[in-house]
C-alpha cells in the first residue's frame, strides 16, 4: 500500500479510504464524487421559507427591507 500511495502522491490514510470504498461499492466508487454538502446548516426548510416570502409580500413594511 505504501508504494502505491507514493506512486499516486496520496497519503496512506487516503489510499486505505479509497481501497475500502472500492471493496464496498466496486469500480463505480472510484469515480469522482460531488463535494457538495448533503445539507446546509443555516438553510431553512422550504415550507418555512415559502411562508416568510408570502408574509413579506402581504406585509411589505414589516421587518427589514
Amino acid at each position: 500500500m505504501s508504494e502505491v500511495c507514493r506512486e499516486f502522491g496520496i497519503s496512506r490514510k487516503t489510499g486505505y479510504k479509497i481501497f475500502d470504498r472500492y471493496k464496498e461499492h466496486g469500480l463505480e466508487a472510484l469515480s469522482d464524487r460531488s463535494r457538495r454538502p448533503v445539507r446546509y446548516a443555516n438553510q431553512l426548510p422550504s415550507q418555512i421559507e415559502t411562508l416568510i416570502v408570502q408574509l413579506k409580500a402581504e406585509k411589505p413594511h414589516w421587518g427589514a427591507r
